[in-house]
């Protein structure tokens, strides 16, 4: 027995890739979030309640929406991480990355000198 999964079912949870779990999870977190979100707009602005419930419902639903926006970039980092390190991204990529951060330093430079000439 696989932790607290039977066998049967622990033999069919190790077969997608890491990869695929990961865009899986990328997919599902984004389709929630657009549901939490129309569900709560329409709820707030198309149905007849009460001033204080829409309220509560806005102020639940910025917290779930919190909630889910750090799921979905924790498991970006993660999807990133996992992509870097079986090189998946081309190297002209990298450089890429790495130029245009060179560019972001250079004009943080120049601000900085033109604000204290």
């Amino acid at each position: 027995m696989d932790y607290i999964f039977p066998e049967k079912l622990a033999k069919v949870l190790r077969k997608p890739s890491e990869r695929t779990l990961l865009e899986a999870s990328l997919v599902g977190l984004a389709c929630m979030i657009l549901g939490s979100l129309g569900i709560a707009i329409y709820m707030i602005f198309f149905t007849d309640m009460s001033i204080w419930f829409k309220v509560f419902l806005g102020l639940g639903e910025l917290g779930i929406l919190s909630f889910q926006l750090s799921g979905l970039a924790t498991t970006y980092v993660q999807y990133y991480t996992l992509k870097k390190a079986l090189g998946l991204y081309p190297e002209d990529y990298e450089l890429k990355r790495k130029i245009m951060e060179g560019k972001e330093l250079v004009e943080e430079l120049n601000k900085l000198i033109k604000k204290n000439e």
